[in-house]
């Protein structure tokens, strides 16, 4: 310990020869005139140090009285063995929080809110944009597409033809892998049979994505040019079949075909998603993806596989979309000559943007709301805060009159703070569960990943210091007393500067959480808007009461196009003969889902243009097709039993083709063909128009869309093994009476023909709309959500900063009562003192939305940026909140008794 100074020495004892009393008032008018001198000379003076050192010593001086005060200040809080003790101070918080339930229950609410919001959308964000499906380094993968703009076909995937050639051409990733998705029947063992997602995937898929099977092995890269044997089973299928056991070297009837298990992956590995038939839910099984001679050589087809690639070291991802656009001449070369014509383009983007990309804008502008309710959630905190420390303020006098030094206050008030952290971080993390566990079921399976979404360590730690840090500063504004003379912190009723100061603080408060509702209620009320008329656009069908299944048949039991056939009009007619049914076909592909088949098309024009035709959904349908769904016919006619029986070739076309392909002529007896202009594919007789059917989210501009009978069907297209799409079908069926209620009896159908098929995506037609529009539903709901907590919060803050002037203007009040003012005014005095700061807050609130408004823009459906109506209806709903805010205050001080208040003065 450093040497007191010797004029400290000397000054201690020279005074230790006079009574305590004369020591006291001799240091009390010694620090007075030091402080003058230093004041009115400063410190730069030789003698101003010394007199600078000899002011630092006074305190010293009667420094065994300040410790014996404190002694007797600690024995009235239990003893002196418990001086500064933080488990005295922690009971004494925990009787203090007690007794003030309403602010105990209120702060302890806002912090969970603030922390458990805050919590589960950012996990949601960080699992689904940040790492997605927990993949390593996936800033890193790159996602290939391949592209023809002379048929405008959308990217789509990677035939296996170009696959390989890109593989050895490329040098700009450390491997390419392929796969895709499709639904296998499992049958064979005790769980009976049913459909499963099963991943078909190159060896170097499982590497790329940084997984390794916790059971067991993946495939091996021999494994990629062999007829499949092996099968990885994931976690789930694990459980279900196997009870938790180990599979490995167990066997599997896949496709009604026998695999040996060699590799079980862990629990939560998501496969990368692939079509709406898979959406990011967990694969059953992973087999190897094997090519077969014909899809080796074939060009121009099957674009029904996607690829990922990863990055090499020092390899950029634009060096490397540039390096991989450059292979499309090299890959086009290996074209047959009829195809030569095609200007082929390989395109490469961020695999993240692959997985979540329709996700991204919701997603931020979920983030967004719910950082803007954290903020309204510290604010009102720390109005909360302050509005206690007003009422301390004698308390915190009385403590440091008897004895209570700065440092025993300030652990009293962060044990009280730490309590309602505690209380508050422990709600908010049970709010967060509750919100992610019931994400999976308001947002369905439209979204990768959302049904593993686990908490993220460092969000949690981020909204936890961010609301209790504003817990423990503002838990200390108390100590505002200790700044004031004691005499007027024991004065009741005594008002202060460090009081206005904390008004103005709060009105600030105030004005900021305003703002930040009234931008939240205008994001919310014109997605809401948005929400209500995209739900009201029309869809193109009119199907009340239809059921749809899926089913897939296996090719080991189904290898010929004949008996494909044969099932499926066996199955369409003993689906109609059900009682009740008014009408039963089959598809490849159902309404409102984009699960379809794209096709280039030509059309048969008298002045053929240049410029490339749209590519075309194709719908390969058999039996009561537009009759079962509704969709009305505009032109010519629907299918004969002729041309469902046997190839006529006849096409159906929307209106959408028929305004493309022959503006203002009549579609009837035209023909298209599929394909680009030098194909050899057979004409198709245009017979009929239909109305356009939206695909995808409702209010969604309909492609183009052409229906084509089953039976036009190729026999070597059915019986190929690779093509899912067409041995997937969609048995439809429309009903007189709750479309559920035909969900066993068309079961039952399906099983007299073949009991071992297990159907899948069982739904109704308005289960099929409310898939179509859960993301806008959720975003309509969560933000509507977010703004109501922030207005709540807001009400809650201007409330609070109204009690805390009447508390702070209770002597006031009762004089002007008692001069003869009437209590209606100081009513309308207290109001209009709240909705002026609110006024301050619309105003700003305005000028934010409007710049908020623009960034919803691309999210709004046949609803203006700046909408009349929101844009009235949220000032007027927070000004009538805020009025009722501002009334109960008001009313407590029109309530005050003039007597009492100046008797008590």
């Amino acid at each position: 310990m450093a040497r007191r100074p010797w004029s400290t020495r000397l000054l201690r004892a020279l005074l230790r020869l006079y009574p305590r009393e004369f020591r006291e008032r001799f240091a009390a008018d010694l620090a007075a005139d030091f402080d003058e001198i230093l004041a009115a000379r400063g410190r730069r003076a030789a003698w101003g140090y010394a007199l600078a050192d000899l002011r630092r010593a006074l305190p010293m001086v009667h420094s065994d009285d300040q410790r014996a005060r404190q002694r007797r200040y600690a024995v009235t809080l239990g003893g002196e063995d418990h001086m500064g003790s933080l488990s005295v101070d922690l009971r004494h918080a925990l009787r203090a929080l007690v007794k003030s339930p309403v602010f105990t229950g209120v702060t302890v609410l806002t912090l969970a809110l603030g922390i458990g919001a805050t919590s589960a959308v950012f996990s949601l964000v960080n699992a689904v944009l940040l790492s997605p499906l927990g993949y390593r380094d996936p800033e890193r993968l790159l996602a290939i597409h391949e592209v023809i703009p002379e048929s405008m076909i959308p990217r789509f995937g990677v035939s296996p033809a170009d696959f390989i050639d890109l593989r050895t051409l490329q040098g700009s990733f450390t491997d390419l892998g392929i796969y895709r998705v499709r639904e296998l029947e499992l049958s064979g063992s005790a769980g009976g049979s049913e459909s499963i997602l099963v991943a078909d995937v190159s060896a170097a898929v499982f590497p790329l994505l940084g997984a390794s099977a916790v059971e067991g092995r993946t495939f091996l890269p021999e494994e990629d040019g062999v007829e499949p044997s092996s099968v990885v089973i994931g976690d789930g299928l694990r459980r279900r079949r196997f009870a938790g056991a180990s599979p490995i070297g167990e066997r599997l009837m896949l496709d009604r075909r026998p695999y040996t298990i060699v590799g079980v992956m862990p629990p939560g590995f998501v496969f990368p998603p692939r079509g709406p038939q898979f959406n990011g839910q967990p694969a059953d099984a992973y087999l190897p993806r094997v090519f077969n001679p014909f899809e080796r050589e074939a060009r121009g087809m099957f674009y029904n596989h996607s690829v990922i690639g990863r990055l090499k070291d020092g390899m950029t991802r634009e060096q490397a979309t540039r390096d991989t656009a450059a292979l499309a001449s090299r890959v086009s070369q290996n074209y047959p000559s009829e195809l030569r014509g095609i200007k082929l383009e390989i395109a490469a983007s961020a695999f993240v943007d692959e997985i979540s990309g329709a996700a991204r804008r919701p997603l931020l502008l979920l983030l967004g709301a719910v950082f803007l309710v954290l903020l309204v959630a510290c604010a009102n905190l720390a109005n909360l805060f302050l509005c206690r420390a007003v009422a301390r303020e004698r308390e915190m006098g009385v403590r440091t009159a008897i004895g209570a030094g700065r440092h025993r206050l300030v652990q009293l008030l962060l044990a009280e703070s730490l309590l309602l952290a505690v209380a508050g971080g422990a709600l908010g993390l049970v709010i967060a569960r509750v919100v992610l566990d019931a994400i999976p079921a308001v947002l369905t399976t439209r979204l990768p990943g959302v049904s593993g979404v686990a908490l993220d360590v460092r969000v949690v730690a981020f909204a936890v210091v961010l609301s209790v840090g504003t817990a423990l500063f503002f838990g200390l504004a108390p100590l505002v007393a200790g700044r004031r003379a004691l005499a007027d912190v024991l004065r009741e009723g005594a008002r202060s500067v460090g009081g206005r100061r904390q008004g103005r603080v709060q009105a600030g408060l105030v004005v900021a959480s305003v703002t930040l509702a009234f931008v939240l209620l205008v994001c919310a009320g014109l997605l809401g808007r948005s929400f209500a008329r995209q739900m009201n656009a029309e869809s193109g069908i009119h199907a009340p009461n239809v059921l749809s299944l899926e089913v897939t048949l296996p090719h080991a039991a189904y290898d010929r196009a004949a008996s494909i056939r044969s099932f499926y009009q066996t199955v369409v007619e003993g689906v109609r003969a059900i009682p009740g049914v008014r009408a039963a076909a089959i598809a490849s592909d159902l309404p409102l889902r984009p699960d379809g088949e794209r096709r280039a098309y030509t059309p048969e024009v008298r002045n053929p243009s240049s410029a490339p035709q749209p590519a075309i959904a194709v719908t390969w349908a058999h039996g009561d097709y537009f009759s079962s769904f509704g969709i009305p016919i505009l032109r010519g006619r629907g299918f004969t039993p002729d041309e469902q029986a046997a190839n006529r070739f006849a096409v159906i076309v929307n209106h959408t083709v028929a305004n493309l392909s022959w503006p203002g002529e009549d579609p009837i007896g035209k023909r298209i063909k599929w394909g680009i202009p030098a194909s050899h594919t057979p004409w198709l007789t245009v017979v009929g128009v239909v109305g356009d059917v939206v695909e995808g989210p409702l209010g969604s501009e309909p492609p183009p869309h052409a229906y084509v009978p089953y039976t036009d069907l190729p026999d070597d297209a059915l019986a190929n093994p690779t093509a899912g799409l067409v041995r997937r079908m969609t048995v439809a069926a429309r009903s007189e009476v709750d479309a559920a209620s035909l969900a066993a009896p068309v079961r039952r159908v399906i099983a007299g023909v073949d009991p071992a098929l297990a159907p899948t995506r069982v739904s109704t037609m308005a289960e099929v709309v409310s898939e179509a529009s859960a993301p806008q539903r959720l975003s309509a709901a969560a933000l509507g959500g977010f703004a109501g907590g922030a207005l709540l919060l807001a009400a809650i803050g201007l409330y609070g900063v109204l009690a805390f002037v009447v508390a702070q203007q209770t002597r006031e009040i009762g004089v002007r009562l008692a001069l003869g003012a009437k209590r209606g005014q100081v009513l309308a005095l207290v109001v209009e003192r709240g909705m002026r700061l609110v006024a301050i807050g619309l105003v700003l609130g305005l000028a934010s939305a409007l710049g908020a408004a623009r960034l919803l823009r691309s999210l709004l459906y046949d609803t203006q940026t700046y909408d009349p109506v929101t844009f009235v209806a949220v000032p007027v709903l927070l000004a009538v909140v805020s009025f009722c805010a501002c009334y109960l205050p008001a009313r407590k001080a029109a309530t005050v008794d003039p007597v009492v208040t100046l008797r008590a003065q």
